[in-house]
């Protein structure tokens, strides 16, 4: 199906408002509507009228191939029947929730390669001079949190009577725009790739953005409360320090980067808000240790992340053959079916595919999210040899999240389509051999332009040699 320009413009836009939205929705939801539940949670799925429209936008547009929709439109009936099953195997199982599980897993993860063909190497850098832009003021909202009482109005959860997560020491896990701390974490840890990126090739973004967006993810560090934050940020700069053993300048840039946000670091040990922070998140950290049982750090870390996948193991021999019911272990299954929000099945993402799922479903499509994530670590790896660093860096913000990140709370599922979106787009920019502008042109019309001149190319040879194109 060939291009339609105009309709493509439109696609672009769409999947801008949906980052907008990803960013702001959380700020909606607890500030202005968290009194109305009738509003706020119902909101939590703000971004699915999005989806649906960049999907009926794209089909128009011409951007989807017979692959993709034929992929779509077996996953659709293949999740439809797995849900209508576990409606008739499980008694008190609730048709909402299993919409809930299907919109999880199917409605949002095609816009991954809606944002591969939409988006050129202009658009990245635009999505990345916005991150860079609202880093500064995100940091300076959660210094304010952190310091906030919990119950305060900065503090709000999504609904009314709810705080935030806890740290130590009285502090709160700061959310910035979002419902909870992990936006927070996806959100910093985007900047501090295109922090990176912007060093490697800064002509899209001016210095004191660059400067400004550095001192924002040195502070929120501390502030944030997480140590998965923390270790991600450390993966992220041991993915550019591998990828700079393959090109020099991202090594330069990522030696200098560690070099300049130590410096930073150093001198806000100076101010007083920071010392408190380091305070609370080295208690935090101390806490998590002590709380196992030998008080060691692989326990509290490293078998934090591999216990998830040897308890999927485990979920195996325990799940029904249908499954409990995609869209159960949800904070909207579990909040509909018990009437509290809660795990209802399991906390790690592994299990709980496999308990919604059951065996055989569950590792289909953990094996086919694998698959992807391979996929997408070998091409940024060739593109990377090759001088295109974004995919690579991208792909370092989320390296463990995409093979285990929640897809069932709606900021993290957001944040982990939005980025493997931008990553394939990088990946498919580099492959069309598009050039890094110096300053983003009016959207990706001249790689429309160039593809319809290679259709003309193809379908009409003759007048191509008569026209000359």
């Amino acid at each position: 199906m060939p291009l339609k320009p105009r309709r493509l413009r439109s696609v672009r836009r769409w999947i801008f408002a949906y980052f907008f939205l990803l960013l702001f929705e959380g700020a909606l939801r607890k500030w202005v509507f968290a009194g109305v539940p009738l509003i706020s949670l119902p909101f939590s799925v703000a971004r699915d009228p999005i989806a649906v429209i960049i999907w009926i936008l794209a089909w128009r547009a011409g951007v989807l191939s017979n692959n993709l929709r034929r992929a779509s439109w077996l996953g659709l009936g293949a999740f439809s029947v797995l849900g209508t099953l576990q409606i008739f195997a499980n008694s008190g199982l609730n048709f909402w929730i299993v919409l809930y599980g299907l919109r999880t897993y199917w409605l949002h993860v095609p816009l991954v390669f809606i944002m591969a063909e939409v988006l050129g190497q202009d658009d990245l850098q635009q999505i990345g001079r916005w991150l860079l832009a609202l880093a500064g003021p995100m940091a300076a909202l959660m210094v304010a949190q952190f310091f906030a009482p919990p119950d305060s109005f900065l503090n709000r959860g999504m609904l009314e009577g709810v705080g935030q997560i806890g740290s130590a020491l009285g502090r709160i896990r700061p959310a910035g725009t979002f419902s909870y701390n992990t936006g927070t974490g996806n959100f910093n840890l985007l900047v501090a790739a295109f922090l990176i990126y912007s060093s490697v090739n800064g002509r899209w973004v001016s210095p004191w953005m660059r400067w400004t967006a550095a001192v924002a993810v040195v502070v929120t560090l501390p502030i944030s409360g997480s140590r998965g934050f923390v270790l991600t940020v450390a993966e992220l700069l041991a993915f550019a320090l591998i990828g700079g053993n393959f090109n020099g300048r991202l090594l330069r840039v990522t030696l200098g980067t560690i070099a300049v946000g130590g410096a930073i670091f150093f001198l806000l040990t100076f101010s007083g808000f920071f010392q408190e922070g380091l305070e609370t998140f080295t208690t935090r950290w101390d806490q998590a240790i002590a709380s196992t049982t030998t008080g060691s750090f692989s326990e509290a870390i490293v078998m934090r992340f591999f216990g998830e996948f040897l308890d999927a193991f485990r979920a195996l021999g325990e799940a029904p053959i249908f499954g409990h019911g995609i869209g159960l272990g949800s904070n909207f299954g579990s909040a509909l079916t018990f009437g509290s929000l809660g795990f209802a099945l399991a906390e790690g993402e592994w299990p709980r595919t496999v308990l919604e799922m059951g065996p055989i479903a569950g590792a289909v499509w953990l094996g086919l999210r694998c698959a992807l994530g391979f996929y997408l670590l070998g091409r940024s790896w060739v593109f990377l040899r090759r001088g295109r660093v974004l995919a690579w860096l991208l792909f370092g913000t989320e390296c463990t999240t995409f093979f285990n990140g929640s897809l069932a709370q709606p900021t993290s599922l957001g944040f982990l389509i939005f980025t493997t979106g931008l990553c394939l787009a990088a990946i498919k920019s580099a492959e069309r051999g598009e050039s890094i502008p110096a300053r983003a042109p009016n959207g990706p019309i001249r790689r429309i332009e160039l593809r319809a001149i290679r259709e003309v190319r193809r379908r009409y040879p003759a007048a191509v040699v008569e026209s000359g194109i």
